[in-house]
């Protein structure tokens, strides 16, 4: 069976005497109700937005109220002391740029202003909602948390460490470059976005894809709700701990955003005094690092002590021979993403998100944006310094002249952009902007390769894709009538490109050195069933897991040689073009090839005592003590990924692998008068195991492929209420 999206079709309630039934409205009009729908999800009706995002804090506190805090403690620098060594990284990146007490100094000039920000009015309104939840809820609270209350500044630093992470690894991506290993761990982040234009639509109206691809549980693990409060009305998914929506729609426009940016820091390599190194040079002149003492509590262990340095230029995270490197990130003193986040969730159309990105608040990411006005939009945005000529920027450069200081930042207008591409769509699946589409309009400007590329995931900037966007180029760049049945199934689609080339390979080493294998009927007939698999990662399928152990066995036995093979034979860019290399295995990549399907097979017996298994039998979706088959693949090594993204943990001991991230969070849109949406999440709304909403949607969804219908509208809610709670928001 494939997979197949579900079109749930909405009723539409118009008899006035229904009224009254109808969210919102007669006795619950003027009120901040919270109903919940069939799957958990919160539809939060109030008459203002500051009562809406009250009722959100309170909704998100509701759902995941150990998640939301420990997200806080990760803004306030304090999250090793709940978690222990494991955390004590994010602590110490806090507290070198000094995030959270930043935050706290900003928020008070905020309040001190007249008139306010409305930021400040909906940021006070979200925490009393978190507050009054825990006041009324106490049960709820980790013993860890004591008796502190919630403060905005947490909320704040808790997005700019969440945020600007991506600038902080660019710089760490520059000191590994230049031969200094800082020792940091990275977030592992991808996602899929694409978006259709009316004129490749069958209803005449652009369609949006957003698909993160994170961690399935913790900080990256986002909450889904919809909205209807004054002029804050839309539906999509936020962090825990962070108000309004981080990715989705309003009533006019859908945004989405992709990991891949322009490069927005840089380290500087600082020399340090022979005699005295806590003073470095510059312009001639030996100037005093400054120095912060900070300690780091960590649970079951004694406290961590960091010295922090501080050149003009930034922290100084390595120190080495003589030489410190100091990160500059351009977003060291980008306050309050909620100026642009602001704007996004207001927006009338796309230009209100380019309002957004014009703030240069928004992190370094590939946005994607359609609206009901039939545009479609993309910019590369990011807080982009610009740098003098003559340096080489993806590595340490000289940190002892002020000729190699910034020269301020590039405006929003200089970052790479499209709007209403003629080819009627595109996408960005974490690759460079020239392999977004058949005839893509970007190039690298050899002035400023910086603004098209940073190189955090390849060694160059431009020619190269990966599997996801090939797949995503070849299904739209083939469908000129986009339907929402076809949105809903590319969403979710599980075909592995590129994969035939290899079961070609497979092919050729049967014919020529395959006698020996066939010799064992049942080794045969599992050959034959892989050179027949269509390349989809099914639950169902039997060739998708014999694929599987075969590749995982020729990288084992083959080494060096199969990453050769496969810098040969995988061709991400063919869907835009590039015409795929002729197959010339040798004859001892074959015989390897015949050899490791082999031995992967008497791998695949030897585990489960027989050849008849189907990939859902080892690959699923779990929580708990509980498990579905789950299809779908994020496996980058065994070149098994697909548009639906799903890694899988190690190999456990019943040999099964489970689901533990990849998509997070995945939307269809469609930008009809009104707005249509779909989405699923892996798991489940709430935390609770004692919730039926903890893990459904894993079950009856996600490993189903199967896209619910968000019942944007009222009228579509109406018939889909579980629950209702009615709040009355503190002032």
């Amino acid at each position: 069976m494939r997979y197949v999206s579900c079109v749930i079709i909405a009723i539409s309630l118009c008899c006035t005497s229904l009224a009254a039934d109808i969210p919102g409205t007669g006795a619950d009009a003027g009120k901040t109700v919270v109903y919940r729908d069939k799957w958990g999800v919160p539809h939060i009706y109030a008459p203002t937005a500051e009562e809406g995002v009250y009722a959100m804090g309170w909704s998100q506190a509701q759902d995941r109220p150990e998640d939301l805090l420990k997200n806080l403690m990760r803004g306030a620098g304090e999250l090793a002391s709940v978690e222990g060594k494991g955390a004590v990284d994010s602590d110490r990146v806090v507290a070198m740029w000094d995030l959270y007490n930043q935050c706290k100094k900003h928020f008070a000039e905020q309040e001190a202003m007249n008139p306010q920000p409305r930021s400040v009015a909906l940021s006070k309104a979200f925490v009393r909602g978190i507050n009054d939840y825990y006041a009324k809820h106490p049960q709820a609270k980790p013993a860890w948390w004591g008796d502190r209350q919630v403060e905005v500044p947490m909320v704040m630093s808790f997005g700019r460490i969440f945020l600007q992470n991506w600038s902080f690894d660019d710089g760490f991506d520059d000191l590994k470059r230049g031969g200094v290993e800082p020792g940091t761990f990275r977030m592992s982040r991808g996602s899929n976005q694409w978006s259709v234009a009316p004129s490749r639509s069958a209803s005449k109206v652009p369609i949006l894809y957003i698909d993160p691809h994170l961690g399935w549980l913790g900080v990256s693990r986002f909450w889904e709700f919809r909205i209807h409060a004054g002029d804050l009305v839309g539906s999509g998914f936020s962090l825990p701990g962070q108000l309004f929506i981080g990715l989705g729609h309003n009533e006019n426009v859908a945004w989405a955003m992709t990991t891949g940016g322009p490069d927005t820091a840089d380290v500087y390599e600082e020399t340090l005094k022979e005699d005295d190194p806590s003073k470095y040079l510059y312009d001639g002149q030996w100037r005093s690092l400054k120095i912060r003492k900070v300690s780091i509590n960590v649970k079951d262990s004694d406290p961590v002590e960091v010295p922090i340095y501080e050149s003009h230029h930034g922290p100084v995270v390595a120190a080495l021979n003589g030489k410190a490197y100091a990160i500059k990130s351009s977003y060291y003193d980008s306050l309050d993403g909620n100026d642009a986040w602001l704007e996004f969730n207001f927006a009338k159309d796309y230009s209100g998100i380019k309002k957004g990105m014009a703030t240069l608040q928004v992190f370094p990411q590939n946005v994607m944006v359609a609206d009901t006005s039939g545009n479609i939009y993309y910019q590369r945005t990011g807080r982009v310094p610009k740098r003098p000529d003559g340096y080489d920027w993806s590595k340490p450069v000289d940190g002892s002249t002020s000729k190699t200081e910034w020269l301020g930042l590039h405006s929003s207008d200089d970052h790479l952009q499209v709007l209403n591409p003629p080819q009627g769509y595109m996408q960005n699946c974490n690759i460079p902007p020239d392999s977004m589409m058949v005839n893509s309009p970007f190039k690298v400007d050899p002035a400023r390769p910086y603004l098209f590329a940073d190189l955090s995931h390849s060694s160059q900037r431009d020619g190269w894709s990966n599997s996801r966007a090939a797949r995503a180029v070849e299904l739209l760049a083939g469908d000129d009538s986009v339907t929402v049945e076809d949105a809903l199934a590319f969403a979710v689609d599980p075909k592995v490109y590129g994969a035939n080339r290899w079961i070609e390979m497979l092919k050729m080493a049967d014919a020529k050195f395959g006698a020996n294998v066939r010799k064992d009927g049942e080794v045969a007939a599992a050959l034959d069933e892989l050179l027949a698999w269509d390349n989809e990662l099914l639950p169902e399928s039997k060739g998708a897991l014999k694929y599987y152990y075969w590749r995982k066995q020729a990288k084992q036995e083959m080494g060096d040689a199969y990453n050769a093979l496969r810098k040969r034979v995988d061709n991400f860019r063919g869907s835009i073009g590039v015409p795929d290399p002729p197959l010339d295995p040798s004859d001892d990549e074959l015989k390897a090839l015949i050899t490791a399907f082999s031995n992967g097979m008497a791998d695949l017996k030897a585990d489960f005592s027989t050849l008849d298994k189907v990939y859902g039998d080892v690959f699923r979706d779990g929580r708990g003590d509980k498990s579905f088959p789950c299809g779908g693949g994020g496996d980058s090594d065994h070149d098994m990924r697909t548009l639906r993204n799903v890694n899988y943990s190690g190999e456990r001991d019943d040999h099964t692998r489970w689901g533990t991230s990849g998509q997070t969070s995945t939307q269809i849109i469609v930008l009809s008068k009104p707005v249509q949406s779909w989405t699923y999440v892996p798991h489940g709304q709430s935390d609770d195991p004692k919730s039926p909403h903890f893990i459904d949607q894993a079950e009856k969804l996600f490993t189903k492929g199967i896209m619910k219908d968000t019942w944007f509208a009222p009228e579509e809610l109406a018939p889909n209420i579980e629950k209702r709670e009615e709040l009355a928001p503190t002032k």
